[in-house]
């Protein structure tokens, strides 16, 4: 029997961050990168369904606001779980993601072992709640 990886989706325009979260959790997960939401979009309409997207909100070309509309308001990909990872702090930030459904939200710059820990509690979640 084949244990399959669960996959995640990591939509981040600075290089360095990508390449850092890549690094980190492709340990213990498949992992995608794109670096704008635009990219992240057309990666998702091919076809490819993640086990969980974490979201840069202040890129060129597709903003994370703009991106987690699209996916909130599709029949297809509104279910996916989201974590946005953000440098935006700001209040009204914060309550525009979690209006739009997102799981959570952290503040660059993160705590790895924080960053980790939430993203096994969303899978978990996630997982507990399509099994009920």
């Amino acid at each position: 029997m084949t244990i399959t990886r669960k996959r995640i989706l990591i939509i981040e325009d600075h290089e360095s961050i990508r390449l850092l979260l890549g690094t980190m959790l492709s340990k213990s997960y498949e992992v995608v990168t794109k670096k704008d939401g635009l990219e992240g979009m057309a990666w998702l309409v091919k076809g490819n369904l993640p086990d969980l997207i974490l979201l840069d909100m202040s890129m060129p070309r597709l903003s994370g606001n703009d991106f987690l509309r699209n996916i909130r308001q599709s029949g297809f990909f509104r279910d996916i779980p989201v974590i946005v990872v953000s440098g935006n702090d700001g209040e009204k930030d914060v309550q525009d993601c979690l209006r739009w459904g997102v799981d959570d939200y952290l503040t660059k710059p993160f705590n790895p072992i924080s960053l980790k820990k939430r993203i096994e509690t969303v899978l978990y979640e996630s997982e507990a709640f399509v099994l009920n």
